[in-house]
């Protein structure tokens, strides 16, 4: 990045973790407004027994419900977040800012040919990979034919209308895939 866009951008800060102080308060606020609901409800769930994580064909009516009803309140929030005013900016939006950043400061395309990129051999590097630098959600299988899949998307949408926030609609995806897979 240096060698490309130069070292006086302030792409970043170093330093003290009050630096942190933006991005903790956008965790807080993805909190609050999104994943604190999920994690009420699938704690709820699991706490009343109809969400057993060892079991696949609860895994699966959990993806199949809630991974849908998830991105679309994490899509809704980061619209919602890119175009609030910001009172210290005078009011403009964070995709203003984006824009107006672009305009005044365009950013040529570089020359990758002429970059003189060095190789490394990360798996002799010594380098340890952090286990906790990401979420990784394995797949889950569908314990379903086909059909039986396509029935279960005409008779459960995963989006749908709830009070329960997707609660009412994953014990009707549980029921229906249990009484499909007892046959």
């Amino acid at each position: 990045m240096f060698t490309i866009r130069g070292t006086e951008r302030g792409s970043f800060m170093s330093g003290k973790s009050i630096h942190n102080q933006r991005i903790e308060r956008l965790w807080r606020d993805i909190w609050t407004s999104v994943t604190n609901v999920y994690y009420d409800v699938l704690h709820s769930l699991e706490e009343d027994g109809h969400l057993d994580i060892s079991d696949l064909t609860h895994l699966f009516c959990c993806h199949y419900v809630f991974l849908p009803r998830l991105q679309d309140d994490l899509s809704l929030f980061q619209n919602t977040w890119d175009n609030h005013r910001i009172r210290t900016e005078g009011y403009m939006t964070p995709n203003q800012l984006w824009v107006m950043g672009s305009i005044r400061s365009p950013v040529l395309e570089p020359d990758i040919e002429g970059l003189s990129i060095p190789h490394i051999d990360w798996e002799s590097s010594g380098l340890s990979v952090d286990a906790h630098s990401s979420i990784v959600v394995p797949p889950t299988e569908c314990p379903l034919t086909d059909e039986q899949l396509e029935v279960l998307r005409e008779t459960v949408d995963p989006k749908g209308p709830s009070q329960t926030f997707g609660w009412d609609i994953h014990l009707a995806a549980l029921q229906f895939c249990q009484s499909v897979l007892m046959e």
